[in-house]
Formats: C-alpha cells, sequence, structure tokens
C-alpha cells in the first residue's frame, strides 16, 4: 500500500488530475443514477398497483387521467362479468386544479373504499393516527412527502379544493404515488368531483351517482387481460384496461429515459477511465528503467502488472467515494431545495451506490490493465538501457 501510495504522489498534479476524471464520471453517474432509480421506484409502485386489478373508465377518458365521470351503477353491470370478484369506484382528483407537468407523481385527492381493503395487495399502512373510514366526512390522511410539504401533522386543518379537512392519520412512506396523496372517503371524494362538473351536469346527477373509475379485482389476476376484453365486449360506454397496460405504456418509455439519461453519465466515467490509461501509460514510460531494475534483481512480469492494477484501482477508489459523496450530496442539496414544491427528483440506494462504486473500481482497473501489461512485457536488457 504505500508503494502505491509512493508511486501516485510521484507526479501529484497529474494523480489529482486524473482522480478527477473519475471524480466526474461517479458524480454524474449517480446523480443520473439516483433520478433513475427514483422514476424506477414510481413505476414499480404503478406496475404493483395496476398489475393485479383491471382498469374501468368511461368511453371517452383516457386510462389514468380521465375526463368525463362514470356513473356508479355501472358497477352493478361489471359485477355481472365473469371473472370479477370486486368492483370499486376509484376516485382520483389533482390537489391543485393549476398543477402543471411534473417530475414523477402529482399531488393527488384519493378515494378510499374500506371494503375493498380484504382484496388489494397494494396495502398502505398509516404510522400517525388512523386510516379514513367509510363514514369519516372531512377528514384526510396525508401522505408522508405531502403532509411534509404542507407542514401538518394529524389533528391539523387543511384546505382541500376550497373544502376543510382534518388531518386523521399520516401514511408510512413509499416512495412511490401515495406520498404525494390525500386520502379522504369515498363520499367526499365523490362531492369534490361533483363540485369540479359543468352546471349542466349537476342539474341532473347526486354526487354519490358519479366516480372517476372502477377498480375490478379479479378471481384470477392470471385471466386479467381477458376479463378487461369481456368488460369491453358486454358493457357500453366503458373502456377497460388489462393488468398489462400500465407497463405497456409507462415501463417502456421508462426504459428508454433510463438509457438516455444513464449513457450520458456513463460516457463521462468512461472518459475518465482513459484519463487513468493516459496517466498509467506515461508512468510506465517514466519508470521503464525502474521496471528494468526491478526484474534484472528477479521480480517477474506478474509482480510489475499487479502493481500498476494496484494503482489504477487505488484511483479508482479514491475517485469512487469522493464522486459518490458528491453526488449524494448534490441529490440531498435539490431534493431539499424542490421540497417544498413537492418534488422528489432523486433516491441514492444501496444498489446505487454500491453499482456506482464498483463499477468506478472495475473501469480504472480495466483502463489500467493496458498500460501494466506493457510494462509487464518490457525486456529487462532494453529496460535497463532507457534513457
Amino acid at each position: 500500500m504505500k508503494l502505491i501510495i509512493r508511486n501516485l504522489l510521484r507526479r501529484k498534479l497529474r494523480t489529482v488530475l486524473t482522480i478527477g476524471g473519475i471524480v466526474i464520471g461517479v458524480f454524474a453517474l449517480t446523480v443520473m443514477g439516483a433520478m433513475s432509480e427514483k422514476l424506477n421506484k414510481l413505476v414499480k409502485g404503478g406496475e404493483d398497483y395496476y398489475g393485479t386489478k383491471v382498469l374501468v373508465v368511461d368511453g371517452q377518458s383516457s386510462a389514468f387521467f380521465g375526463g368525463t365521470p362514470l356513473m356508479i351503477e355501472k358497477r352493478t353491470e361489471i359485477e355481472k362479468v365473469e371473472g370479477v370478484k370486486y368492483v370499486s369506484p376509484d376516485i382520483g382528483l389533482l390537489l391543485d386544479q393549476e398543477t402543471g407537468a411534473t417530475f414523477g407523481a402529482p399531488a393527488m385527492i384519493v378515494a378510499h373504499n374500506p371494503e375493498a381493503d380484504p382484496y388489494e395487495s397494494f396495502k398502505l399502512t398509516v404510522t400517525d393516527g388512523r386510516m379514513v373510514e367509510a363514514a369519516d366526512r372531512g377528514k384526510v390522511v396525508m401522505g408522508a412527502d405531502l403532509a411534509e410539504t404542507k407542514g401538518v401533522k394529524v389533528g391539523d386543518t387543511l384546505k382541500l379544493r376550497d373544502r376543510d379537512f382534518e388531518v386523521i392519520g399520516i401514511l408510512e412512506k413509499t416512495l412511490t404515488a401515495p406520498d404525494t396523496s390525500a386520502v379522504v372517503s369515498l363520499t367526499d371524494a365523490q362531492e369534490v368531483l361533483y363540485a369540479t362538473l359543468p352546471d349542466a351536469f349537476k342539474q341532473t346527477l347526486k354526487a354519490d351517482a358519479i366516480t372517476s373509475s372502477f377498480a375490478v379485482y379479479l378471481d384470477d389476476i392470471e385471466q386479467g387481460e381477458e376479463v378487461a376484453k369481456r368488460i369491453n365486449e358486454q358493457i357500453t360506454g366503458v373502456k377497460a384496461y388489462g393488468p398489462s397496460f400500465f407497463e405497456e405504456q409507462i415501463s417502456q418509455g421508462t426504459a428508454i429515459f433510463n438509457a438516455i439519461i444513464l449513457s450520458g453519465a456513463l460516457i463521462a466515467i468512461i472518459v475518465g477511465g482513459f484519463s487513468i490509461m493516459n496517466t498509467l501509460t506515461f508512468a510506465v514510460i517514466e519508470r521503464t528503467r525502474e521496471i528494468g531494475i526491478k526484474k534484472a534483481v528477479g521480480a517477474r512480469g506478474g509482480r510489475i502488472l499487479r502493481e500498476f492494477l494496484f494503482e489504477a484501482a487505488a484511483i479508482g477508489v479514491i475517485g469512487g467515494v469522493v464522486g459518490l459523496v458528491l453526488g449524494w450530496l448534490m441529490t440531498i442539496a435539490i431534493n431539499t431545495a424542490m421540497q417544498a414544491s413537492g418534488i422528489v427528483l432523486f433516491l441514492v440506494t444501496s444498489r446505487l451506490a454500491i453499482s456506482v462504486f464498483v463499477f468506478a473500481i472495475v473501469i480504472s482497473v480495466v483502463a489500467g490493465f493496458f498500460p501494466a501489461r506493457r510494462a509487464s512485457k518490457l525486456n529487462p536488457v532494453e529496460a535497463l538501457r532507457y534513457e
């Protein structure tokens, strides 16, 4: 170890610049990887929720952010379709009407139907207070991030869509969409949804007659696509999406996005690898006579190879640690700065940290292999003659 450090310190500035190249690459890979991890976590949450049920919306609405409400009476028709176990009204509204584009899940007002809990695989846990019950009015359970953004705790009063709600619980952090959700009873959600309708609709409808969509729970999850097909064929005015729809529409796009954001970071760290190759190549040239002397007194090529590879690995370790810490601090700083707006862009996981650190060492060793191999193959006689 002392020999490795002494060799690296022979050309301090060159070594610092080389380590700096790895630091920049690791920093970029950590930051961009953290963004990818956060996005993947959100998508995984969506897959867990939509992957066990069929989603039914109005025939003219989109899958996840519909427009026209459904009549609650459609529930009875859907329950008669073969393969359907239970149908739950499902309401989701943007918390703020003026919400623009955002990275990740927007803040939402969502309905909770306790009757659907026995069929639901995506379980929510309350860490403080209690969950909303069917009979509750004017009560809300806040997602962990939304509660922090709004600065509320159990017992506080919060205005949602111009209505006052008492906070009765805080959800356990999931790192997915529920973290930015305000969960209310189905009746309250219906009234909030009803308030958004044009006056012409209000004259002919009551609040308890509408819902945004239906979550259809299945006798057999494997038959989800077939059940969705049956609903589309047998029931008019609705559109059913099977469990695979979310993955097909969202996951594929996510994979492309991940490839784009990570490719730039990978290029940065590969460039850092070339700087290691350049540094060790010059080191071999400068230490040619020294290598010749070592070989003349009995040092084998394998020992010389390992010496230079250890130097390359040391550069990777130092650059990996520094780059990883700087990247982690950057993600914390950005997440903290954007906390007020309810946006969490980055998620540094242990998987990401370990992968980035190991990759930094691997790319360093691979880059150092070629000059190290050249050093190990030097002819001792020619090396001693080198000036």
